[in-house]
């Protein structure tokens, strides 16, 4: 129950029952996963380091505390953490997921793509390995290797929205049939902004400025601080002569830039220092 409430969004309800549970390692997970999902980050590190007092090798507990500093841009705690926590369950592929996730944070991209496809290697076809190691590629520039990734995925899981868009990125949009994978990835994930601003930049390449526009203004709202698509919009309001429209998109582009610029605060990390 109290996993369908912190699914379903209900967070708080979720750690009132929580805490009328006896004392384990289970209330301390859900105590822990329901404060993060109310932003409380100090506080779900707290609950997941009781559950491991209670039970150090237990691999949910490490897989949670990683997570929440992967989530809150602490990725050499997080390293820390799954690294550790390896040595004790050295098969795990979410542990070594999230080591990769970690290092793929901490620009460490080779040993990333090793850790992603390690875990590839044990579960062929698992999203979040898939996801990460496709992102390596493309920072460090190898289209090649995205494309027969992704077509990989798409064999192994052709309802994932990730396959058909990871597969038109690797083509670098030069390929008559990237904006079909786009309709793909959409109508599989319409809420994934990424796709949107893609098949918008595409779109407005060969001349459906319209078309553009609405894909760019829906990634934008779906995702409003998204430099890529706020660059494009900007474009293409130049281009369909509304230059209101496009002064107030790059204003927005330059706050974007300037929030990437501050980046997003990190949690405190005192767990190596008390050993």
């Amino acid at each position: 129950m109290i996993e369908q409430l912190i699914a379903s969004g209900r967070h708080r309800e979720a750690l009132t029952r929580a805490g009328a549970l006896p004392e384990s390692l289970q209330k301390h997970l859900l105590a822990s996963k329901a404060l993060d999902g109310l932003g409380d980050a100090a506080g779900a590190v707290r609950e997941a380091e009781a559950a491991l007092a209670i039970s150090p090798a237990a691999e949910a507990a490490h897989v949670q505390l990683g997570q929440i500093f992967l989530g809150n841009n602490t990725p050499s705690a997080a390293l820390e953490v799954f690294t550790d926590a390896l040595a004790l369950h050295p098969a795990s592929v979410l542990l070594r997921a999230g080591r990769g996730l970690a290092l793929k944070d901490l620009v460490l991209y080779d040993e990333a793509e090793q850790e992603f496809r390690r875990c590839l290697e044990g579960r062929p076809g698992f999203s979040v390995c898939f996801d990460g190691l496709a992102t390596v590629y493309l920072h460090t520039k190898k289209f090649a290797d995205v494309k027969a990734l992704a077509a990989e995925h798409r064999r192994l899981n052709p309802s994932d929205f990730r396959g058909p868009y990871f597969l038109a990125v690797g083509r670098n949009g030069l390929e008559e049939e990237c904006e079909s994978l786009l309709d793909e990835s959409i109508a599989m994930q319409p809420r994934f902004a990424a796709s949107r601003a893609l098949r918008g930049r595409l779109r407005l390449q060969r001349g459906d400025t319209q078309g553009a526009i609405e894909d760019l203004e829906e990634a934008r709202r779906l995702r409003p601080l998204y430099a890529t698509a706020l660059l494009s919009l900007a474009h293409a309001y130049k281009r369909g002569n509304r230059d209101a429209d496009a002064a107030r998109a790059f204003e927005e582009l330059r706050h974007a830039n300037e929030s990437e610029r501050r980046g997003k605060p990190s949690l405190i990390y005192r767990r190596g220092a008390r050993k």
